[in-house]
Protein backbone atom coordinates (compact mmCIF):
# COMPACT_ATOMS: atom_id res chain seq x y z
CA UNK A 1 0.00 0.00 0.00
CA UNK A 2 1.03 3.37 -0.64
CA UNK A 3 0.58 6.64 0.81
CA UNK A 4 -2.55 8.36 0.14
CA UNK A 5 -0.14 11.75 0.03
CA UNK A 6 2.88 10.49 -1.07
CA UNK A 7 2.18 7.99 -4.28
CA UNK A 8 6.07 7.33 -3.86
CA UNK A 9 6.01 6.35 -0.57
CA UNK A 10 5.22 2.67 0.90
CA UNK A 11 2.46 3.31 3.54
CA UNK A 12 3.58 2.73 7.48
CA UNK A 13 0.38 2.95 8.85
CA UNK A 14 -2.94 3.54 8.15
CA UNK A 15 -5.85 6.80 9.31
CA UNK A 16 -7.44 5.82 12.18
CA UNK A 17 -11.05 7.70 10.53
CA UNK A 18 -10.77 6.72 7.36
CA UNK A 19 -8.01 3.86 6.61
CA UNK A 20 -5.98 6.14 4.06
CA UNK A 21 -2.59 4.96 3.90
CA UNK A 22 0.23 7.23 5.49
CA UNK A 23 4.05 7.51 4.78
CA UNK A 24 6.51 8.08 8.11
CA UNK A 25 6.02 11.28 7.93
CA UNK A 26 2.67 11.69 7.31
CA UNK A 27 1.95 9.10 10.29
CA UNK A 28 4.20 11.04 12.74
CA UNK A 29 2.24 14.31 11.78
CA UNK A 30 -0.84 13.61 14.15
CA UNK A 31 -1.73 11.92 17.41
CA UNK A 32 -4.08 9.46 17.28
CA UNK A 33 -2.28 8.85 13.51
CA UNK A 34 -4.70 10.47 11.07
CA UNK A 35 -4.57 12.11 7.91
CA UNK A 36 -4.61 15.67 7.25
CA UNK A 37 -8.19 16.21 6.34
CA UNK A 38 -9.49 13.58 9.00
CA UNK A 39 -7.34 15.37 11.78
CA UNK A 40 -8.89 19.34 10.96
CA UNK A 41 -12.06 17.69 10.83
CA UNK A 42 -11.39 16.06 14.49
CA UNK A 43 -9.86 19.35 15.74
CA UNK A 44 -12.86 21.27 13.80
CA UNK A 45 -15.05 18.80 16.00
CA UNK A 46 -13.71 19.36 19.23
CA UNK A 47 -13.58 22.76 18.91
CA UNK A 48 -17.90 23.14 18.22
CA UNK A 49 -18.28 20.92 20.75
CA UNK A 50 -16.15 23.18 23.44
CA UNK A 51 -18.13 25.74 22.26
CA UNK A 52 -21.41 24.19 22.75
CA UNK A 53 -20.40 22.91 26.22
CA UNK A 54 -19.35 27.03 26.81
CA UNK A 55 -22.95 28.36 25.62
CA UNK A 56 -24.98 25.48 27.51
CA UNK A 57 -22.90 26.34 30.74
CA UNK A 58 -23.52 30.57 29.88
CA UNK A 59 -27.03 29.83 29.10
CA UNK A 60 -27.57 27.97 32.65
CA UNK A 61 -25.83 30.71 34.31
CA UNK A 62 -28.43 33.01 32.74
CA UNK A 63 -31.38 30.99 33.65
CA UNK A 64 -29.99 31.13 36.95
CA UNK A 65 -29.15 34.99 37.50
CA UNK A 66 -33.47 34.99 35.88
CA UNK A 67 -34.32 32.46 38.45
CA UNK A 68 -32.75 34.89 41.64
CA UNK A 69 -34.43 37.43 40.26
CA UNK A 70 -37.82 36.30 39.95
CA UNK A 71 -37.92 35.14 43.30
CA UNK A 72 -37.04 38.16 44.48
CA UNK A 73 -39.94 39.52 42.64
CA UNK A 74 -42.41 36.33 44.15
CA UNK A 75 -41.22 37.48 47.80
CA UNK A 76 -41.71 41.15 46.73
CA UNK A 77 -45.19 40.07 45.79
CA UNK A 78 -45.98 37.71 48.69
CA UNK A 79 -45.04 40.92 51.05
CA UNK A 80 -47.26 43.30 49.20
CA UNK A 81 -50.05 41.22 50.11
CA UNK A 82 -49.49 40.25 53.40
CA UNK A 83 -48.75 44.36 53.98
CA UNK A 84 -52.29 44.45 52.77
CA UNK A 85 -53.39 41.78 54.85
CA UNK A 86 -52.17 43.19 57.71
CA UNK A 87 -54.05 46.55 56.88
CA UNK A 88 -57.28 44.95 56.55
CA UNK A 89 -57.08 43.16 59.47
CA UNK A 90 -55.99 46.11 61.74
CA UNK A 91 -58.71 48.30 60.15
CA UNK A 92 -61.65 45.71 60.97
CA UNK A 93 -60.28 46.27 64.47
CA UNK A 94 -59.80 49.66 64.89
CA UNK A 95 -61.48 52.56 63.15
CA UNK A 96 -58.99 55.47 64.07
CA UNK A 97 -56.16 53.93 61.45
CA UNK A 98 -53.78 57.24 60.08
CA UNK A 99 -52.59 56.83 56.84
CA UNK A 100 -48.80 56.40 59.00
CA UNK A 101 -50.21 53.41 60.48
CA UNK A 102 -51.56 51.53 57.50
CA UNK A 103 -47.69 52.25 55.85
CA UNK A 104 -46.39 50.90 59.14
CA UNK A 105 -48.24 47.92 58.72
CA UNK A 106 -47.67 47.79 55.11
CA UNK A 107 -44.11 48.10 56.00
CA UNK A 108 -44.10 45.08 58.49
CA UNK A 109 -45.94 42.83 56.14
CA UNK A 110 -43.43 43.48 53.56
CA UNK A 111 -40.56 42.47 55.08
CA UNK A 112 -41.97 39.38 56.58
CA UNK A 113 -41.16 37.15 53.56
CA UNK A 114 -37.62 38.30 53.53
CA UNK A 115 -36.89 37.37 56.81
CA UNK A 116 -38.71 34.23 57.30
CA UNK A 117 -36.66 32.99 53.75
CA UNK A 118 -33.81 34.26 55.76
CA UNK A 119 -34.61 32.42 59.01
CA UNK A 120 -35.81 29.58 57.24
CA UNK A 121 -32.24 29.29 55.05
CA UNK A 122 -30.22 29.89 58.81
CA UNK A 123 -32.60 26.72 60.14
CA UNK A 124 -31.49 24.31 57.53
CA UNK A 125 -28.02 24.58 59.52
CA UNK A 126 -29.50 23.50 62.78
CA UNK A 127 -32.39 21.03 61.79
CA UNK A 128 -35.48 20.96 64.58
CA UNK A 129 -36.92 17.75 64.87
CA UNK A 130 -40.36 17.08 62.91
CA UNK A 131 -41.15 16.11 66.68
CA UNK A 132 -43.01 18.40 69.19
CA UNK A 133 -46.41 19.35 70.69
CA UNK A 134 -48.39 21.57 68.53
CA UNK A 135 -48.24 24.28 71.61
CA UNK A 136 -44.49 24.01 70.55
CA UNK A 137 -45.03 24.37 66.86
CA UNK A 138 -47.45 27.43 67.20
CA UNK A 139 -44.97 29.35 69.63
CA UNK A 140 -41.97 28.52 67.14
CA UNK A 141 -44.54 29.86 64.49
CA UNK A 142 -45.17 33.23 66.52
CA UNK A 143 -41.50 33.41 67.16
CA UNK A 144 -40.43 33.31 64.00
CA UNK A 145 -42.80 35.64 62.70
CA UNK A 146 -41.82 38.32 64.72
CA UNK A 147 -37.63 37.58 64.18
CA UNK A 148 -38.70 37.96 60.36
CA UNK A 149 -40.04 41.17 60.99
CA UNK A 150 -36.69 42.65 62.05
CA UNK A 151 -34.40 40.21 60.05
CA UNK A 152 -36.53 40.91 57.18
CA UNK A 153 -35.65 44.76 56.58
CA UNK A 154 -31.24 43.39 56.51
CA UNK A 155 -32.51 40.55 54.12
CA UNK A 156 -34.88 42.42 51.59
CA UNK A 157 -31.87 45.11 51.23
CA UNK A 158 -29.67 42.44 50.82
CA UNK A 159 -31.88 40.69 48.31
CA UNK A 160 -32.77 44.13 46.72
CA UNK A 161 -28.63 44.58 45.58
CA UNK A 162 -28.69 40.85 45.02
CA UNK A 163 -31.36 41.78 42.16
CA UNK A 164 -29.48 44.61 41.17
CA UNK A 165 -26.17 43.27 40.66
CA UNK A 166 -27.84 39.91 38.83
CA UNK A 167 -29.66 42.55 36.73
CA UNK A 168 -26.46 44.12 35.33
CA UNK A 169 -24.70 40.22 34.99
CA UNK A 170 -27.95 39.11 32.69
CA UNK A 171 -27.09 42.97 30.37
CA UNK A 172 -23.73 41.62 30.12
CA UNK A 173 -24.33 38.45 28.88
CA UNK A 174 -26.92 39.55 26.77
Amino acid sequence: MKCFNHPEREAVATCQKCGKGLCRECAEKFTPCMCAPCADQTRRSRQQEAQNKEEQRKQKYKEALVDTRSEFIKTAVSGILLGILCIWFMKSNHDGLTFADCAGYLLIGFFVPFGWKFLTYLQSFFPLSIFGTFWFWIIYGIVKFVLSVFVGIPAFIYQLVKTILTQRKIHRLE
